[in-house]
């Protein structure tokens, strides 16, 4: 078991600690060294101080007492005894001073007879210090710092004539220059470090020689022995000869080598037999500590598509799909055992379903999970070739009727639940297709099959379901109608309807082109029966009597529903007949113009609404047939004609001299339906009639409902964009009722903003509608402040009453319309009407 790296010892490298262990003793031996010897010299000075100084100061003494008793008046021996000592070279001066403090002697012969403050005034300190000598006593003073001593003693002056013992003292002082000491003390020292640096340099590299020879080489040698060993090479030869410790380190590690070659012997013997077993099973066997891959097998080389080398140091959660990579974590972690699903990740990320087993066990004191994953697309390619024989058709690909049987279970269960769910069931029988296997043979008629059901699955839409029941017959299943049961049976039809047209369009069989047409039963889900063979046998008796019919039309099985189906299908035939009505026939389509008022009380605009004038049913309300126009695509051609018309009569009042003066300004607003604007030619049609009528652009405004952006906001923005080039302008109709996304109003060039009808109806309402509701018509306020910000216009539809009015004015509104104004106005009426109105409110 390894130290830890807060335990372990730390290492030093032999080349490196050897100089310098020995770099630091030399270092601690020469400043010892230099310690004492800065000791010896300053020893040195006091010995000087205490026995040679105050040995020649008391002898000084004595012999100027001497001379002073025996009265030599003339001063000759007194200058004499100190000029002795002037001629000591580590004497500065000496001076003789009576009790007066006048020179009586000195070095300096000019000094004599001078007070004692004249002649060293430099001196100062020491004057001052032979004034507090007590009695007879010497006094030396040492100062390091100067390298100076300071000799003071009281000297005996002659006796007078009446005195029999002396009261009077003198001094002598002598200045010694303690440098010359200090200097013969530091040659000294230096002598003695030159010595011990010499001696020390000599020994270090004597040391170091041995060093390397008698233990970094060996310790090189068995660094090098080791390293061999690192690199798995086990039979190495005695890294050492001779005797002592490192001889014997290097028997033992040739011994350990000698082991584990044995050992690795034994162990390549046992993983030669242990992964010939692994490699033998059909499973991929995976090891990991903690997620880290220690091993893997052939097996799991070939599932997951990467060598071993590339899999072993991996994260193994890595190779696990991430949906199921979270749960297999957390068992791992908890250590938890078992057989469950995982999918595994291939080398191009493709999932790889697998039944793992997980096991754990512990190793040396480490946790090894044991992964065994068994490939499960054998199985589930297997079970799905089952369900697909069970629930597709084998030559065209389509569900089976036992298929369509479940989904028609599974929707009457939906239906109970849901009272207000509509459904419906139809199929279809391609007509004389008995003919074309007659005429081409069986494979042929395949082959027509396949590629109609081809045809049919690549135009099937969300709720929609596809079936082929047997032979030439197929089924749809309709889902999600929403409406009554006679609305949910008219968008049944339509959709029913385009079944048809894409069956009847041209069919491309091995260079034959065939023409095809089927006849079509329906059945609408709620009704009297809940069995699904007995709905499918309601649709099939519809079918049969419309193929009997001969007319290729839908047929529902309910007599009533059957009844609405003709009359949808009788107005759609009218339409279309008014639609190629040209001059001088009577003119059954025709415009209606509703006003649209500015604040100021003045004409804004025009909103052209289309009109049907039936010779038979009369005056037929948009309600009645547009939706009718939207599921047969009637409504290109009624959109087209409604912009050319609405821009000529624009065009029209614009040049009339009575009218100009108030459609100058107009704008003429024209709805556009989905359907209508995603034709590809749309922008090429609009650019078209401004250029044929020579109107200005800017009076035209394309009304687009929310549902138009919210099917391709890229498309519908490249389309507006260009228009945009041309000066058209824009409105949103309807905002707030459908699809409504603050994002795209960023993006889209939107000039006018219309609140509909349903927000301003709330202006009349004088409390919430809801308990802890908002205020009614709150959100009108918003969408106009929006509207303002996004630099937008507001257009209120359905204004009728003064307060609806006055509350949408408060708001900011700035654009009204409604039957408070007036109502939709075919051209003879509106245009005095506009005229009246423009002189009522001229600007």
């Amino acid at each position: 078991m390894t130290a830890s790296p807060s335990t372990a010892p730390r290492s030093i490298r032999l080349q490196v600690w050897l100089p310098l262990a020995l770099l630091i003793v030399c270092a601690l031996v020469f400043f010892l060294l230099t310690l004492l010897e800065h000791w010896h010299a300053q020893q040195d000075l006091h010995r000087f101080s205490e026995r040679t100084a105050h040995s020649q100061l008391l002898s000084t003494r004595r012999a100027l007492e001497t001379v002073l008793r025996r009265g030599d008046g003339s001063g000759g021996g007194m200058d004499a005894i100190v000029a002795d000592l002037g001629l000591s070279p580590m004497v500065n001066y000496a001076v003789l001073l009576d009790d007066n403090d006048q020179v009586l002697a000195a070095t300096q012969f000019a000094w004599k007879g001078l007070p004692a403050k004249q002649a060293l005034p430099h001196q100062a300190q020491a004057l001052d210090t032979v004034s507090t000598v007590p009695g007879q006593a010497a006094h030396l003073h040492l100062d390091i710092e100067r390298l100076q001593l300071h000799a003071i003693s009281p000297v005996a002056m002659p006796l007078r004539s009446n005195e029999l013992r002396t009261n009077r003292y003198g001094s002598l002082l002598i200045e010694y220059d303690l440098a010359p000491l200090v200097a013969q003390s530091s040659a000294h020292t230096r002598t003695q470090g030159l010595m011990f640096l010499l001696i020390t340099s000599i020994a270090a590299i004597l040391l170091l020689s041995l060093a390397r020879y008698f233990i970094l080489r060996p310790v090189a040698a068995l660094d090098a022995a080791m390293r061999t060993i690192g690199q798995g090479q086990l039979q190495i030869a005695a890294p050492l000869t001779g005797t002592g410790e490192l001889f014997q380190l290097g028997q033992s590690l040739q011994h350990m080598a000698q082991t584990l070659h044995a050992s690795q012997a034994a162990l390549s013997t046992t993983e030669a037999r242990f992964h010939q077993l692994a490699d033998a099973t059909l499973e991929a066997i995976f090891f990991h500590e903690q997620g880290t891959i220690l091993d893997v097998n052939s097996r799991a080389e070939q599932l997951l598509g990467r060598p071993a080398q590339q899999l072993i140091g991996t994260d193994i959660f890595t190779l696990v799909s991430p949906e199921y990579r979270p749960l297999i974590q957390q068992r791992a972690t908890a250590g938890a055992t078992g057989v469950w699903d995982v999918s595994f990740l291939s080398v191009d990320g493709t999932p790889i379903p697998c039944e793992v087993t997980a096991m754990q066990r512990e190793v040396d004191g480490r946790t090894v999970r044991t992964v065994v994953a068994r490939d499960m697309r054998p199985r589930l390619q297997a079970e799905a070739k089952i369900r697909q024989l069970a629930h597709f058709d084998t030559l065209t690909g389509l569900p089976n009727r036992r298929q369509i049987f479940d989904h028609i279970h599974l929707e009457l269960q939906e239906v109970e639940r849901n009272p207000n769910r509509r459904s419906a069931l139809a199929t279809f029988n391609l007509d004389n297709f008995k003919a074309i296997n007659d005429a081409f043979g069986m494979a042929f008629g395949d082959t027509a099959l396949r590629t109609l059901a081809q045809r049919l699955s690549s135009q099937q839409v969300q709720h929609q379901f596809f079936a082929r029941i047997h032979s030439d017959t197929f089924a749809l299943l309709l889902t999600n109608l929403s409406g009554t049961l006679e609305q949910a049976s008219a968008q049944a039809a339509s959709s029913i309807e385009n079944v048809l047209a894409q069956i009847a369009q041209p069919l491309q069989v091995h260079h034959q082109t065939l023409h095809l047409s089927a006849g079509a039963g329906v059945v609408m889900i709620p009704n009297d029966s809940q069995d699904p063979p007995e709905l499918l046998r309601e649709a099939e008796t519809a079918m049969h009597l419309s193929k009997a019919a001969g007319d290729n039309r839908v047929r529902f099985f309910a007599h009533a529903l059957q009844e609405a189906a003709s009359a949808r299908l009788a107005l759609r035939n009218d339409l279309k007949a008014a639609l190629h009505i040209t001059a001088p026939a009577p003119q059954e389509l025709l415009l209606h113009y509703q006003p649209q008022i500015n604040a100021q009380g003045q004409l804004h605009g025009v909103e052209a609404l289309v009109r049907w004038n039936h010779p038979q049913q009369g005056l037929i309300p948009p309600g009645a047939f547009i939706a009718e126009a939207e599921a047969s695509g009637l409504i290109v051609p009624l959109g087209n004609w409604v912009l050319l018309e609405a821009a000529a009569a624009l065009r029209r009042w614009q040049t009339e001299s009575g009218h100009a003066t108030w459609a100058q300004p107009l704008t003429m607003a024209v709805n556009v339906s989905p359907r209508q604007f995603r034709e590809p030619d749309f922008v090429d049609r609009v650019c078209a009639t401004l250029e044929q009528l020579g109107l200005n652009a800017l009076s035209l405004e394309l009304e687009l409902t929310e549902s138009v952006v919210a099917d391709d906001l890229e498309a519908t923005l490249a389309k507006m964009q260009l228009l945009r080039q041309y000066g058209v302008r824009f409105a949103l109709d309807d905002f707030g009722t459908g699809y409504s996304s603050l994002s795209y109003l960023k993006h889209l060039p939107i000039d006018t903003l219309k609140i509909d009808r349903s927000f301003v109806m709330d202006i009349d309402a004088q409390a919430p509608t809801s308990p802890g509701g908002k205020r009614p018509a709150v959100l009108i306020e918003a969408i106009i402040a929006m509207a303002h910000q996004l630099n937008m216009q507001v257009l209120a539809e359905g204004v009728e009453t003064p307060a609806q009015l006055a509350h949408l004015k408060a708001s900011g509104c700035d654009i009204f319309q409604g039957y408070f104004f007036s109502k939709p106005l075919p051209e003879g009426l509106l245009l005095p009407w506009a005229s009246q109105r423009s002189q009522e409110h001229a600007p």
